[in-house]
C-alpha cells in the first residue's frame, strides 16, 4: 500500500472519528432536553477547551521529565517553552475539531471517553514532526509523545470523572433528603375505581398506567368484573375479579356494606355494545357513578347515552 493510500484512509479514519463525536453530543444534547433535565452550567464549553489546553501545554513538560528525569534542566528554557506550547496550540485545534469540550463534565461516561482518547493521539501525531523540526536545535526522544499519549489521557480524564461522581453524589443526597421530607398521600385521597374488561384487557391498562411516566393518575381499583365469568376469583395484578359485568349492581351494594365505595367505573375494553353501555348507564345512574371507558393510548372519555 503506498504512503499516499495510507495517508488517505488514515483521514477517513479521522473524519469518521470526528463525525461519531460529534453524534454522541447532539444525542447527549437532545436526550437531555427531551428529559428536561437541562441545568445550570458552571463553566462555559470554552472554559472547558481553555482548561484542555492548559492540561496539554503542561502534560509535555510531564512526559518529559517522567522520560528523562531531571536531565530536563539541561535543556534551555526558551526550547522547553517552545515545544511545550506548540504542543498546546496544537492540541487546542484537536480539541475543537473533535469538539471534546462541549460534553457536560457531570454527565461523563464511557462513550466520553472515545473522543478524548482520539483527540489526544491525533494531537501527539500532529505534533511528531513538528518535534522533529524543532529537534535541530535539542534533541527530545521521540518515545516523550508515547509517554504523554498516557499522561494527558489522563489528566483530561480524571477531572471529568471526578465531577460526574461528586454530582452524582450530590444528586444521590438530595433525592435522599427528598424522600425523608415527601408528604405521603393519605390513602383515603386516592379514588377508588372498579375496573369492567377481560383480564388481558385489565392487564394491558394496569401495566401502561404503571411504567408510563407521563400519566400522573393516582387510584386505587378495589375489584374488575369481567365480561367472561370463567375469570370470576382469580387476580389481574393483585386485583381480584369479584363478579361478571351482569352483577354491577350487586357488587356495588356488597362493597357499600363494607365501607367501600368506589365513585368511578373504567372500561378496559377497546369497545363495548350498545346494550351493554344501556346496561351500565342505567346501573351508574341509580348509584350516582361515573362511567368512563378507555380509549386508545388510554385517553378517558366520559361514556353518555
Amino acid at each position: 500500500m503506498s504512503f499516499e493510500s495510507k495517508l488517505s484512509k488514515f483521514g477517513k479514519l479521522l473524519d469518521a472519528a470526528q463525525g461519531k463525536c460529534r453524534s454522541l453530543t447532539d444525542f447527549t444534547e437532545k436526550n437531555r432536553k427531551q428529559k428536561g433535565t437541562v441545568h445550570h452550567v458552571g463553566a462555559s464549553p470554552y472554559s472547558v477547551l481553555l482548561f484542555d489546553s492548559f492540561i496539554a501545554f503542561l502534560s509535555i513538560f510531564l512526559s518529559i521529565h517522567l522520560r528523562i528525569g531531571m536531565d530536563f534542566l539541561d535543556y534551555s528554557t526558551l526550547y522547553m517553552l517552545k515545544n511545550m506550547l506548540v504542543f498546546g496550540l496544537v492540541s487546542a485545534s484537536v480539541f475543537l475539531w473533535f469538539q471534546t469540550y462541549q460534553s457536560f463534565w457531570r454527565y461523563t461516561s464511557a462513550e466520553d471517553v472515545i473522543p478524548v482518547v482520539l483527540s489526544v493521539i491525533v494531537s501527539n501525531i500532529i505534533f511528531f514532526p513538528l518535534m522533529m523540526l524543532m529537534n535541530q536545535e535539542d534533541f527530545l526522544p521521540y518515545s516523550v509523545l508515547a509517554i504523554n499519549i498516557f499522561v494527558l489521557s489522563l489528566t483530561l480524564l480524571i477531572p471529568r470523572f471526578t465531577a460526574r461522581v461528586l454530582y452524582s453524589h450530590r444528586v444521590a443526597k438530595m433525592k435522599k433528603i427528598e424522600a425523608m421530607t415527601k408528604v405521603e398521600k393519605k390513602p383515603s385521597a386516592v379514588p377508588q375505581i372498579l375496573l369492567i374488561g377481560c383480564s388481558a384487557s385489565v392487564d394491558m391498562f394496569l401495566g401502561e398506567i404503571s411504567s408510563n411516566e407521563d400519566l400522573q393518575f393516582n387510584f386505587e381499583p378495589v375489584g374488575i368484573l369481567s365480561i367472561d365469568q370463567d375469570e370470576v376469583g382469580r387476580a389481574v395484578k393483585g386485583v381480584p375479579i369479584i363478579g361478571h359485568v351482569r352483577q354491577l349492581g350487586s357488587v356495588i351494594r356488597e362493597l357499600a356494606q363494607k365501607n367501600v365505595f368506589p365513585g368511578q367505573i373504567f372500561i378496559t375494553e377497546k369497545s363495548i355494545s350498545d346494550n351493554m353501555k344501556k346496561f351500565l348507564m342505567s346501573c351508574i345512574r341509580n348509584h350516582g357513578l361515573l362511567l368512563m371507558h378507555v380509549m386508545h393510548g388510554y385517553t378517558f372519555s366520559n361514556v353518555t347515552e
